[in-house]
């Protein structure tokens, strides 16, 4: 089984556990905190562990136009589950500039490693199937802390398995099992890397990361679905929680 098949077997037991052995009450958004807040801890010691020492490496060692260049075509390969929900929210002049930037950069971009399509206009956009489930009018459920993924929901994980499935790796099946490891921890660390500066600011500036985190989160999943007003999930919240942090992007070392 590849990489992103364990992936996905991973995630669909993870649910089934959670769905199964919590109920959930309409008027908190965390009502599984206690287990969040143990996955939150274990994500925590891995990247104390593993992730930030490597993403200080890898800073250190790989030299920035190099790093640029493998961010690039990560968000490239990537790039197909933006594609997908641009269409499935009928955004469709989106959805065929978005496809084009995909394919000029897939050729003349060297695999995406070379950012051409925004030399066009083309300009990249973020976009799962959270966010289409959410403009169908899905409630986004609980809040979840999935291992080794971060922070999701209910309505949000499945988007775990759609972005797998549109990765064009996922359908090679001769990829050596060593190669998606080395590709996913070469992207693991570079995403970490790039998030240094917003990860360093929750620690100094929250008096508790882990609701500090889960506030972010829904705060900008909420805009995402909602960008004009961003209002509460009215299944979940009596009150908006106003955005705290947004995530950062773009190497900045």
């Amino acid at each position: 089984m590849s990489l992103a098949g364990w992936r996905i077997l991973l995630l669909l037991i993870l649910l089934a556990l959670v769905n199964g052995g919590c109920a959930t009450n309409p008027r908190n958004p965390d009502p599984w905190e206690k287990t969040n807040r143990f996955f939150y801890g274990f994500n925590d010691g891995l990247d104390h562990l593993l992730l930030k020492p490597g993403a200080d490496l890898y800073v250190k060692i790989v030299p920035l136009p190099v790093r640029t260049g493998l961010a690039n075509g990560f968000a490239n390969l990537n790039y197909g589950d933006v594609i997908l929900n641009d269409f499935l929210q009928g955004m469709w002049q989106q959805g065929w500039s978005d496809a084009g930037r995909m394919a000029l950069n897939s050729t003349f971009g060297v695999a995406g490693i070379l950012d051409i399509a925004s030399r066009y206009g083309m300009t990249p956009h973020e976009n799962h199937f959270g966010v289409t489930l959410g403009k169908w009018g899905a409630g986004p459920g609980p809040y979840l802390v999935l291992p080794f993924f971060g922070p999701s929901s209910v309505r949000d994980s499945p988007d775990i398995v759609v972005s797998a499935v549109t990765n064009p790796i996922f359908w090679v099946s001769d990829v050596p099992f060593a190669a998606t490891w080395t590709l996913d921890a070469t992207q693991a660390v570079g995403k970490r890397s790039r998030s240094e500066e917003a990860v360093r600011f929750r620690n100094q500036a929250a008096v508790d990361p882990y609701v500090f985190t889960r506030e972010a989160y829904l705060a900008y999943r909420r805009q995402m679905i909602h960008p004009e007003s961003a209002p509460a999930e009215t299944d979940l919240y009596d009150e908006p929680m106003e955005p705290t942090i947004r995530p950062s992007g773009g190497e900045s070392r």
